[in-house]
């Protein structure tokens, strides 16, 4: 799946290789050895008949057994229900300051040049070029965001506290085109899954190349 989307925005970090640079935050009582718990997915009337959401969910399953845990595809056989939700914000203006590049002075320097009456001294002058000021310059920055919660189902249908595991992985960008991005927010996500209970951490990963 991730090397059918389009690469999106990307973020340099002094390096000649673009990155996908997201935090992740994670809260959950989940062992960190895992049994082989059964999962499936509940869905909302919208991502019913998503083809973006069948894609996406694709992933997350994919990750999941990774770690050990069983894809359920009949919600009442599985021991988990997982919620998986994405979205980007209206953006938010953010202002810097731009440098202004233009002459600070003038330096000297002299060279020998040899003449009929012997060698002289001739004065050259140079611009000196550096900062005299800024501008400021606005921007408009979107936040992508993907939430993954996990919860038993048997608590749940029996009306208890059934949450197992939530975390969320956002993406700031120039961008605010969402589905390019979600594939690799799952990844970010599930770099260290379950991960430290109530930590938050970035997550850069390195883009492949077009």
């Amino acid at each position: 799946m991730l090397k059918l989307m389009a690469l999106v925005a990307v973020f340099l970090t002094g390096c000649a290789a673009p990155q996908f640079a997201a935090t992740v935050s994670v809260r959950h009582n989940l062992a960190s050895s895992p049994a082989a718990q059964r999962f499936a997915f509940e869905r909302n009337a919208s991502q019913v008949q998503s083809l973006a959401q069948r894609d996406f969910e694709e992933d997350v399953s994919a990750e999941l057994m990774r770690k050990g845990y069983v894809y359920e595809p009949n919600m009442s056989a599985a021991d988990w229900l997982v919620r998986l939700q994405y979205q980007v914000d209206g953006g938010k203006t953010v202002t810097s300051q731009e440098p202004i590049w233009g002459t600070v002075g003038f330096s000297t320097y002299y060279r020998r040049v040899s003449t009929a009456n012997g060698v002289v001294l001739v004065p050259y002058t140079r611009t000196e070029s550096g900062v005299v000021g800024s501008r400021p310059v606005s921007d408009t920055v979107y936040s992508r965001q993907l939430t993954l919660d996990i919860l038993d189902r048997k608590d749940l249908a029996a009306g208890r506290f059934a949450k197992l595991f939530e975390g969320k992985a956002v993406n700031r960008s120039s961008d605010d085109a969402i589905e390019p991005a979600v594939p690799w927010l799952i990844r970010a996500l599930f770099e260290q899954f379950p991960g430290v209970s109530g930590s938050s951490r970035e997550v850069k990963i390195i883009l492949p190349e077009q």
